[in-house]
């Protein structure tokens, strides 16, 4: 009988430290609801005075998977709700929009409103690396509609900072960070593996397995980054690191929560004034499964 029981014990053992597959396990017309809430404080050094600007994004989006292969899953994902707001300290509220508010005299409220129910359509590798994503040019014409901008001239001059955030390049590497951090290969508890995310929010990432059993499994993610933003007028460089504590579901490989939480440190430079600004961001992202 003890050597039954140190037996059971042993093989229990085996069984937590065994090597497991994660990867994402769906089925066409899965469907699923995702909250992002995304929180910014910026520092800038202004000539020896700090300006203080926090931003807060709070959006919703749903998925449906629409086709899967042995390799690649696609999904189709719409927006159905957008907030944000931006204020200083010094300046007050400089942004309030909520696509929940119908109001005429809002334009962003009207050009987020733009962005609800347009399909994109996302394809993933098991991994969670997206291969690709179509539909960001819809989006940013409905945008436009929305606000009753017909003007060619208006939309070429300010096309180009919409696709910055809403085009299909910058919606895929926006999404890559809730949904690529799994390994390529088996892995056990207390195992690592890295990844890289591109954009304007550049990632070399360490995952570890923390914990894993037959319902739920935890990854944790440090990364070093660098952040840009460069256009005719501006520039700025920051580089810093990251923190992701991800939980997930091990029968769908679906998280749900993560958190990021970051810290960048570099310049911001104005072109026009000859002016480079010190600055620093410091910044919070949560991604919750709401089904």
């Amino acid at each position: 009988m003890k050597v039954y029981k140190f037996l059971l014990i042993f093989l229990l053992t085996l069984g937590v430290n065994a090597q497991k597959t994660l990867h994402y396990n769906l089925k066409v017309d899965d469907t699923f609801q995702v909250e992002q809430e995304a929180k910014q404080h910026i520092i800038q050094d202004i000539q020896g005075v700090d300006q203080i600007i926090d931003n807060h994004l709070r959006s919703t989006m749903n998925f449906k998977v629409v086709n899967v292969t042995p390799q690649l899953i696609t999904l189709e994902m719409v927006f159905t709700h957008m907030k944000m707001t931006m204020s200083s300290p010094s300046l007050g509220e400089l942004l309030n929009a909520d696509t929940d508010i119908e109001d005429e005299n809002d334009l962003t409220s009207k050009m987020f409103r733009g962005t609800l129910n347009i399909p994109v359509t996302m394809v993933m590798e098991n991994t969670g690396k997206i291969q690709s994503i179509t539909g960001g040019d819809k989006l940013i014409a409905s945008m436009f509609k929305a606000a009753n901008i017909t003007d060619k001239a208006a939309i070429e001059a300010n096309k180009a900072q919409f696709e910055k955030q809403f085009g299909s390049e910058a919606l895929s590497n926006s999404f890559e960070q809730m949904t690529y951090f799994l390994p390529s290969k088996p892995v056990k508890v207390k195992d690592s593996w890295q990844n890289t995310y591109k954009g304007d929010l550049k990632a070399e990432n360490n995952w570890t397995l923390k914990t894993y059993n037959e319902s739920v499994y935890e990854v944790y993610g440090t990364a070093n980054t660098t952040m840009s933003n460069i256009d005719d007028n501006i520039m700025m460089v920051l580089t810093g690191t990251q923190e992701t504590l991800i939980k997930a579901t091990s029968k769908t490989g679906l998280f749900t929560n993560i958190t990021v939480t970051g810290n960048y440190i570099g310049d911001t430079q104005i072109h026009a004034s000859n002016m480079t600004i010190p600055t620093e961001i410091t910044s919070t992202i949560t991604y919750k499964l709401l089904n």
